[in-house]
């Protein structure tokens, strides 16, 4: 947890004053004005929030909390507590227009909302609450035009995904500092832990609230808002749950999170709970020149297809009984987008609508919670906007933790079909994309998405006037620092009548692009990371797309940038940021020498080596293998063994080679990948360039000590492997039988293993396969394929979709030796259909 937001019970007692004991039984005449850095003033600890205005009205709410580390109570007695409130046309409180009061019941944890009628149409109000005689800070909010009004101009900001351990929400102090009229909420507001008590949820409404950012923010504009999952649990589907919790109910877990949810947001009287049911999509109008539909993908959805997750779509999820809303709540959005008169018609929800495949060969890989899971809903609703043309539809969206713009198609497999929507995805206030490479390895098959980051949190604005819409991907540097700055990544805009957006802006910060110096092409997947030429501080660290361009945001100053690709020599550049401006850097890169060496990496978002271990390169592929750095599945033999592992243009997707093993048993099961049969004490570099580079390790079978075990692998110029020869040496003095080989362990996306003769392997459970020829291998929705080739046939495989082994049965008498050679490849498939077709060549 950030230093900044960690709270103090302490601190929580001084801030209150003398006034907490007085909390613990009622409230004391006497007011509070001791102040903290960290929250409110007592009882108002968590402060203030508006939201779901009208052109009349407009919800007003607040907690009283003494202590927000007090679960149970937050520090109050069991008694009601009369709260007044006041509405004004002034922040000085000299015009109020409305006030009354309302009683805070234990019951409800002490919350109060207010519905506050009969105001003027579109015009900024402040409003502030009071307890005894302490006053809550003031807030700000406001109404909508009226209805059927020419407004001429509206500007609003959309955010989603807060994770508290993901930083202290320097995303939300920016947006506080905007102007704006309002904030859409898309979900994940808080994130769920194990527990799903109602206390539970309710103590971690609580904590989020105590980020004096997030409070700035409720203070300073109204929130409309709607959940995602993590409200209640990670991908829930109606009443299917998501996870294994603490084994309550889960709908009684839903009812805690929906609960604890209306009771800690500005929420009206319609959206109040009735156990694990909540009415939550609903429309707003901002004069004519919006509506919104904000949707509710969670409550009605059906369960995931295929057992959720990444993956090749299986027949039912073509199924078109199959929902992501509803069919009440889509029929509502469809009547409701038919008959609107609005300039822009805007649908406000959570995951991402656009396919993404994330497959580059002839397979679809495709997020199943998202819309891509759901595709006949989907299609519905985009064949309903084709047919009906309701004026201008956008898609705001969020779940992903990243920033895209994309082209909404009936048909997302024909590029040529026509675009209908428009689709702005914002990134996360604060909670990670580890996907993030995935995603990147993807976008050459999916042209529609216009633009993609994963590297920054943030959020976006929106400026809409009724002849374009104009969204600003806002981006903060680092989530972990409350005062890390600010920055538009891209500004895209989308004329009235014209669907599809298109880029306004050149941006700032750091932008690049990285060639072959000999043939000019661009390098995709190459890796650069910008650190701070003073101190040392790393920036960012992100990877080049398919045009071989980076992008990557830093304050004013000097930089170093560290570019990394697989196949070419490493090389180290400056560069000067200037506020306001955009810094080029092109930069050509010299194919890869044959070497052996320490002080480079593999890059990709599997990698695990330390700067220690050995890289053996060639300007083909790059492999790492451990000189020290240990992997917790492997403990204590990771060394001496593969780590990470690509093709030139392309990212390491591997978890590890287990290569070799030597076991006395026959591995079978689940973990029989875990084999801690070999432990090298020794790795060691035997040359480290020239036409051959090679690197040595030394060990003994872990079963059988006498048995040693010398693996040395090789590399040479322009061959897309590296030779691995493992000789067994049994120095003992009675034969030994062993069962040796390898394991092949893949943890990118799309993971799936080939053994010839079987074709591919996808099933959970591991099988034994009699090979038609001498080689295993595994491949992932990047278009790489992984693969052992031997040099002798005589062995039997045993795969499931995400690793795959060999078996040799070998008896070694005293004083002999046997030799495992075979050569570790690592290969662009080109899409084939068949992704292991050309190991048949090498």
């Amino acid at each position: 947890m950030n230093q900044h937001s960690t709270l103090r019970r302490r601190g929580f007692l001084a801030l209150a004053g003398g006034t907490l004991g007085a909390l613990a039984t009622g409230w004391s005449a006497e007011p509070s004005t001791a102040y903290a850095d960290d929250v409110d003033a007592a009882p108002f600890t968590l402060g203030v929030a508006s939201g779901d205005p009208d052109h009349r009205s407009v919800v007003l709410w607040t907690r009283l909390v003494a202590d927000p580390l007090n679960a149970e109570t937050g520090g109050m007695s069991a008694e009601p507590v009369q709260v007044s409130w006041e509405v004004a046309r002034d922040d000085a409180f000299r015009h109020v227009v409305q006030s009354g009061s309302v009683t805070a019941v234990p019951e409800s944890v002490h919350t109060v909302h207010v519905v506050v009628d009969d105001l003027a149409p579109d015009r900024w109000y402040w409003y502030r609450f009071k307890a005894g005689d302490t006053y809550s800070r003031t807030g700000r909010t406001r109404t909508m035009p009226p209805p059927g009004a020419k407004s001429g101009h509206m500007r609003f900001a959309f955010v989603s995904c807060q994770s508290w351990a993901g930083g202290p929400y320097p995303a939300y102090r920016d947006l506080a500092e905007q102007d704006v009229d309002f904030v859409l909420h898309l979900g994940d507001y808080i994130y769920e832990t194990a527990g799903g008590s109602l206390t539970e949820f309710r103590r971690l409404h609580a904590l989020y609230k105590t980020s004096p950012h997030l409070r700035a923010a409720h203070a300073r504009f109204p929130f409309f808002l709607t959940w995602d999952d993590h409200e209640v649990q990670n991908n829930y589907a109606g009443d299917v749950q998501g996870g294994a919790g603490d084994g309550r109910p889960f709908l009684e877990r839903r009812a805690n999170g929906y609960q604890a949810y209306y009771e800690h947001l500005p929420m009206r009287p319609a959206q109040q709970p009735h156990g694990p049911d909540a009415l939550m999509y609903r429309r707003f109008d901002f004069g004519r020149l919006a509506e919104f539909s904000i949707l509710d993908t969670r409550q009605y959805r059906s369960d995931q297809s295929c057992g959720d997750g990444r993956k090749v779509p299986c027949a039912d999820t073509a199924d078109p009984a199959r929902t992501l809303t509803g069919p009440e709540q889509e029929q509502w959005l469809l009547a409701g987008l038919g008959r609107s008169k609005a300039r822009w018609n805007i649908i406000a929800q959570q995951t991402i609508m656009a396919q993404f495949d994330y497959d580059l060969g002839p397979d679809k890989v495709v997020n199943l919670d998202q819309w891509d899971g759901y595709p006949a809903a989907r299609s519905r609703i985009l064949d309903f906007i084709a047919d009906r043309g309701p004026s201008n539809p956008v898609v705001l969206s969020g779940d992903w933790h990243t920033h895209w713009v994309n082209d909404l198609k009936t048909d997302f497999d024909d590029p040529k079909s026509k675009t209908v929507a428009t689709e702005f995805v914002g990134t996360s206030i604060s909670s990670g994309a580890g996907w993030d490479a995935d995603v990147r390895a993807g976008l050459a098959a999916n042209p529609h998405v216009k633009f993609y980051n994963g590297t920054y949190r943030g959020y976006v604005i929106c400026d809409v006037t009724p002849e374009r819409w104009r969204s600003d991907l806002r981006i903060v540097l680092a989530a972990s620092d409350p005062a890390s700055p600010a920055y538009t990544i891209a500004a895209f805009e989308v004329r009235d009548g014209v669907p599809g957006a298109r880029r306004i802006d050149e941006g700032d910060g750091l932008a690049g692009r990285l060639t072959d110096k000999a043939t000019g092409k661009p390098l995709a997947n190459v890796q650069v990371t910008v650190t701070a030429a003073d101190t040392g501080l790393r920036i960012t660290n992100s990877t080049t797309d398919a045009t071989g361009e980076f992008l990557a945001f830093a304050p004013p100053g000097d930089y170093k940038i560290a570019v990394n690709g697989v196949g070419y020599e490493p090389v180290t550049v400056t560069a000067k940021v200037v506020q306001g401006r955009q810094t080029l850097v092109e930069q050509a890169l010299d194919r890869a020498a044959v070497s052996a060496a320490t002080g480079r990496s593999v890059p990709g978002p599997q990698s695990q080596a330390a700067l220690t271990d050995i890289v053996l390169a060639n300007d083909l592929l790059a492999l790492t293998v451990s000189a020290g750095t240990q992997d917790s599945q492997l403990p204590g033999v990771t060394v001496g063994k593969p780590m990470d592992l690509a093709a030139v243009g392309h990212l390491d997707q591997i978890d590890w080679l287990n290569l070799p093993y030597a076991s006395l048993t026959q591995p079978r099961g689940g973990n029989a990948w875990q084999q801690l049969t070999v432990r090298a004490d020794t790795m060691q570099i035997v040359s480290a360039t020239g036409p051959e580079a090679a690197a040595r390790a030394t060990g003994v079978c872990t079963a059988a000590p006498e048995v040693q075990v010398v693996t040395t692998y090789s590399i040479r110029a322009g061959e897309s492997w590296i030779t691995a020869e493992s000789v067994f040496t049994n120095r003992g003095t009675a034969a030994r039988t062993l069962w040796i080989g390898d394991v092949i362990d893949h943890d990118g996306a799309g993971q799936r293993s080939g053994v010839p003769g079987a074709g591919v392997v996808t099933a959970s459970a591991p099988a034994d396969f009699t090979p038609t020829a001498p080689w295993i291998g595994m491949t992932g929705s990047d278009g790489q394929t992984y693969a052992l080739l031997y040099d002798e046939p005589g062995f039997t495989a045993y795969a499931c979709g995400i690793w795959v082994m060999s078996q040799h049965q070998v008896t070694i008498q005293p004083g002999a030796a046997f030799t495992l050679r075979r050569r570790i490849v690592a290969v662009d498939n080109g899409g084939a259909a068949d992704p292991f077709a050309m190991l048949a060549g090498l």
